[in-house]
């Protein structure tokens, strides 16, 4: 780390997980990868366009990791694109596939001093606050110093089999810690931000074997849609607005 200090074990993982590519390091195979991804970054994409981010905008992703949806998806959609995260690793690789509207810069997303942002038109939270997850209320307050808008994505902390697995040691070198949504829902509500949409996603764990996910895609869509058996998804969806 740039500041010589010793690194915590889920700072090393993800400095590792960014250096490799988040695709590559977190999921089964590069199907399930590819079809897990571009939906759920199709959906957050949804999400903006029902919030009515410009396609003009300045757009924040706070936690963009190696940079894949910022320079993939984010890049093309909007004017400019600022990116920040912990790992110094991972904003280098961001920034060796960066696009012209695209910047990045290594920050530690706790202490970081966000009134030196500037205003954005929304900022993009993907999977960042359960790894922040006592800063959260500081970091969700502070952001509505610099936005109107944000669009969330956080793993469904109510999953039981999700809670589970941050148990085992691969989860734990990550630093899950997952949020139940009515809990980070009521942090934004304290922070100033209104929960326009919520939507529950995803039947998928990362590990899914490619074989399980082309047997079982097909049921997804009726699995999100009924509010008993969505509970078995993985994924929490917000868009938020001021109030």
């Amino acid at each position: 780390m740039s500041d010589n200090r010793v690194a915590t074990q889920p700072e090393a993982y993800w400095d590792r997980a960014g250096a490799q590519g988040y695709g590559q390091a977190m999921y089964q195979s590069r199907h399930v990868e590819s079809q897990i991804r571009g939906r759920l970054w199709r959906l957050v994409l949804d999400i903006a366009d029902a919030l009515d981010v410009p396609a003009d905008g300045h757009v924040l992703d706070l936690g963009c990791g190696d940079g894949a949806f910022t320079n993939q998806v984010l890049a093309a959609r909007y004017r400019a694109v600022d990116g920040l995260d912990k790992s110094e690793a991972a904003i280098r690789r961001a920034e060796a596939e960066s696009k012209k509207n695209a910047t990045y810069r290594a920050v530690d997303l706790v202490t970081f001093d966000y009134d030196s942002l500037p205003r954005y038109d929304a900022a993009v939270l993907l999977g960042i606050l359960h790894h922040v997850k006592s800063a959260t209320p500081h970091i969700v307050r502070a952001m509505s110093r610099r936005t109107g808008k944000m669009i969330v994505l956080e793993p469904n902390g109510s999953h039981l089999l999700r809670k589970a697995l941050e148990f085992t040691p691969a989860y734990r070198k990550a630093g899950e810690d997952s949020f139940g949504a009515k809990d980070l829902i009521a942090i934004f509500a304290a922070n100033g931000w209104h929960t326009e949409i919520w939507r529950r996603v995803n039947l998928f764990p990362n590990f899914t074997p490619g074989f399980v996910h082309r047997l079982l895609a097909p049921i997804e869509p009726r699995i999100e849609a009924s509010r008993v058996w969505n509970a078995l998804c993985t994924v929490d969806l917000y868009g938020l607005k001021l109030t």
